[in-house]
C-alpha cells in the first residue's frame, strides 16, 4: 500500500513517516465541539496518548474553551481551515485568506506547523499558498468518519489491523452523531497498546523518521 500510494501523494504531503519507533500518529478532523472534544481528551489522557487535532476555524471561534484545553493537555493543533467543506472547491483567493485567518485563531493556543485540507483533496496551488503560510499539508494511512448508524461500532475492527509504526490515523469528531468516536479511540489505543504502539502527535511522529 506505502509503494502504490507513494507514487500518487506528492512529497510534501505527510501520509505516513518512515520509522522503526513503535508509534503511529493519531489525529481527529472537524473539532472542537462540547458533544466530542471533552470525551476524547478523558481517553486520551487515560492512555497518556497524544493526538493532533485539525480544529475548523469557526468551531475554534465558538468554543475556545476547548481550543484552549486540547492544547493545555499537550496535544497539538493543525489547521482544517475555516468552515467544514471540501477545500479544493474554494477559489485560491479565498483558500488563502481562510488558511490565515484559522492559523491566527489557532495561534492564540500554540505554534501550528500542519494543515489537512477538508475532503482530503488538494491542488498543487493550495500546497504552495500553504507553504507560503509556513504550512505543511499531513492526510493519512488510514481513516475513517463516524456517522451515528451500527457501522461505528466496527470501526476500530477495521482499522486496527492496519495500523504499524509510522502510520497517521484519521478520525472525525465535531457533531452530536460523532459521539462513537470516544469509544472507538478507547477501543483503538488499547487494541494498539497490546501490539506495543504509542500514540503521538503528528509532529513527534516526522520527528522519529529515518534520516
Amino acid at each position: 500500500m506505502r509503494r502504490a500510494a507513494a507514487r500518487l501523494v506528492p512529497g510534501d504531503v505527510l501520509w505516513y513517516v518512515d520509522t522503526d519507533a513503535p508509534r503511529f500518529a493519531l489525529t481527529f478532523d472537524d473539532g472542537p465541539d462540547p458533544h466530542t472534544t471533552p470525551g476524547l481528551l478523558g481517553v486520551l489522557a487515560r492512555h497518556r496518548a497524544r493526538a493532533t487535532f485539525f480544529l475548523i476555524g469557526e468551531r475554534v471561534a465558538a468554543h475556545p474553551d476547548l481550543a484552549r484545553a486540547i492544547a493545555g493537555a499537550g496535544h497539538e493543533l493543525g489547521n482544517h481551515l475555516l468552515r467544514d467543506e471540501r477545500s479544493a472547491q474554494s477559489p485560491p483567493e479565498r483558500f488563502a485568506r481562510e488558511l490565515a485567518r484559522t492559523g491566527a485563531l489557532l495561534g492564540a493556543y500554540g505554534p501550528v506547523r500542519w494543515f489537512r485540507p477538508g475532503g482530503g483533496w488538494f491542488t498543487p496551488g493550495m500546497l504552495r499558498t500553504a507553504a507560503r503560510q509556513d504550512l505543511r499539508a499531513v492526510l493519512g494511512t488510514w481513516a475513517a468518519a463516524h456517522d451515528g448508524g451500527p457501522g461505528d461500532a466496527r470501526i476500530a475492527d477495521r482499522l486496527a489491523p492496519g495500523v504499524c509504526p509510522g502510520s497517521i490515523v484519521v478520525l472525525h469528531e465535531g457533531t452530536a452523531a460523532r459521539r462513537g468516536v470516544v469509544a472507538t479511540t478507547d477501543d483503538l489505543l488499547t487494541r494498539l497498546a497490546g501490539r506495543g504502539l504509542s500514540s503521538v502527535t503528528v509532529s513527534e511522529l516526522a520527528a522519529s523518521a529515518h534520516r
